[in-house]
């Protein structure tokens, strides 16, 4: 099995994405029972209405799609390749922009978008979330808001069990039947595990220069989702 720190350079990652992109779409849904669209859902429906939407590490663009379908303007953009190009596959209206380029060093002009969102994203931003951050802040307007959500790690102790054993057996068993020695062994799950805790997530964003930070537990805290808005 192909094996990644936690922390890997972005080279690094970007070709362990490239490598399950195929894949990418079944192994969201089984690993997460069928759940994460309705966490996609949620982060979809707080975009401000009528805003120009960034979604920064789109992926195959569920979040785009979906933002999209609430009837805004969206660009979708990944570092992969390899995602971008299953995510213009799978947009038969055309009318989502797709485009390769990083997170920490976005090809946009100061003031672009009203909202910039992102979806299990931020964890691979670790060692550059700041810069992230604030490359996020430059391009938004003022009064945009930046949405961000994450998995987190559960306070229940009944659901904090569960979920461990789910990242440490259930994960990997189906990362590994779906994308055999494709399969990144132990970085989601490390990732996952490695991540910060909520309110050093929201400290980051205010020293980006976001108002109104927060953020809200879905699924008992399963998933994060963050939130801030440009001030200036």
């Amino acid at each position: 099995m192909a094996r990644l720190p936690t922390i890997a350079p972005p080279a690094d990652v970007r070709a362990m994405f490239d490598r399950i992109a195929p894949e990418y779409d079944r192994f969201n849904a089984l690993a997460s029972f069928g759940l994460h669209q309705g966490w996609r859902q949620t982060l979809a429906r707080a975009i401000p209405v009528g805003a120009k939407v960034l979604d920064i590490a789109t992926g195959t663009g569920d979040v785009a799609f979906l933002a999209r379908d609430y009837g805004h303007d969206v660009v979708g953009l990944d570092f992969s390749e390899q995602m971008i190009i299953r995510a213009r596959a799978k947009d038969q209206q055309g009318s989502i922009l797709w485009m390769t380029g990083s997170a920490d060093a976005l090809p946009f002009a100061d003031r672009s978008f009203e909202c910039v969102t992102s979806a299990f994203a931020l964890r691979n931003f670790r060692s550059c979330l700041e810069k992230v951050f604030q490359e996020s802040y430059r391009v938004l307007k003022t009064g945009g808001m930046a949405l961000h959500l994450d998995f987190g790690r559960p306070r229940f102790p009944l659901m904090r069990w569960g979920h461990r054993l789910h990242m440490a057996v259930g994960v990997p068993l189906i990362g590994r039947l779906l994308c055999g020695g494709r399969w990144p062994t132990g970085y989601l799950e490390n990732t996952v595990d490695r991540f910060y805790e909520p309110k050093e997530v929201e400290d980051r964003l205010e020293a980006a220069g976001f108002i109104n930070v927060g953020h809200q537990p879905l699924f008992g805290g399963v998933v994060q989702l963050y939130r801030g808005t440009k001030a200036c």
